[in-house]
């Protein structure tokens, strides 16, 4: 046959012969292709799911990698979670602890107050209202020899018998001049040649007739510790410059020189260049020695106070 093949198959018996037509090679072809491709395809299929499997197992080890950090971040925010929690526990104890020392030290700064309090009855000491308890112990502890000692250095007192005051310190009309002018000190009442004197121990700075300020003759004396007293309108000075003059000693005489509508004493406190209101220093005195704190403002006590005590012991030392 033409579409045919012929198969012999030989044996140790006997030969046969099969004929094979070509439809059945063709699929005997076809289906061994399959086989191949099939085996091909498998195992191409395999490799993919080797690949996926990798790939899914990297996946796997990020995620733990992720897992693994996010939990020892966990860890550490539970380790700071409970140091915080010490910590708070901590500054609760020690806010505790202040709290009792802040009740024990404001019942002894109590005590110290009304033991202050008693000590400045005893003393009839005021202090000025605006200090605080370490500057009222230290003014309350100035006893008699100590106030002695700043009356002596600092201006207190009348230099003159006093008859009254013809022109206060502050703003006023010029009695010449008749224009408003800040008057730096008090006119004092007084006959001529009225004797004046030193209301502090000190050295003379200017003893003359002044030609420009109106003063007339002009007495400055320069005291301890920044302060300065002016006397103006004089007769007659009986001191002279560079002279050391005690508190009470006769310096001058009143009079009606320079600018002045009348006998009178112009008489001026200063402290480090500032101006300050003789009166209250004219009624300053042993008595009424702690007045002078609330008064005048100008000065700052507590610290004057403090270097004349120093001063006072290195002279009690030599």
């Amino acid at each position: 046959m033409k579409n045919s093949i012929l198969v012999t198959i030989t044996t140790l018996n006997q030969t046969k012969q099969y004929t094979i037509t070509q439809l059945i090679k063709k699929f005997i072809i076809s289906f061994l292709v399959f086989i191949v491709l099939l085996v091909v395809g498998t195992f191409v299929f395999i490799k993919y799911l080797n690949n996926l499997v990798e790939q899914k197992n990297k996946e796997i080890q990020i995620k733990q990698k992720e897992i693994l950090k996010k939990d020892k971040e966990i860890n550490n925010f539970k380790l700071q979670k409970q140091q915080l929690k010490i910590k708070i526990q901590t500054l609760i104890s020690d806010k505790i602890t202040l709290e009792k020392e802040i009740k024990l030290k404001a019942k002894f700064l109590s005590q110290v107050n009304d033991k202050i309090s008693d000590l400045e009855r005893i003393i009839q000491f005021t202090p000025p209202k605006d200090i605080g308890v370490d500057e009222r112990i230290d003014l309350a502890k100035i006893d008699l020899v100590d106030k002695k000692f700043v009356l002596r250095n600092l201006p207190n007192g009348s230099p003159i018998k006093f008859m009254g005051i013809t022109s206060k310190f502050g703003w006023r009309k010029h009695p010449i001049l008749r224009k408003k002018e800040f008057h730096t000190g008090v006119d004092m009442r007084a006959k001529m040649r009225t004797p004046v004197y030193a209301t502090a121990d000190g050295i003379v700075e200017f003893g003359k007739y002044h030609k420009t300020s109106g003063y007339g003759r002009l007495l400055i004396i320069d005291h301890n510790f920044g302060f300065k007293t002016l006397f103006g309108h004089l007769s007659k000075i009986v001191v002279k410059q560079g002279d050391f003059v005690t508190k009470g000693q006769l310096v001058a005489y009143t009079g009606n020189s320079g600018m002045s509508n009348g006998p009178h004493l112009h008489y001026e406190v200063r402290y480090i260049g500032v101006v300050l209101n003789p009166l209250n220093f004219i009624k300053w005195n042993l008595k009424n020695y702690n007045s002078i704190f609330k008064k005048e403002k100008k000065v700052k006590w507590q610290s004057l106070i403090k270097a004349m005590k120093i001063q006072k012991q290195l002279i009690q030392q030599q």
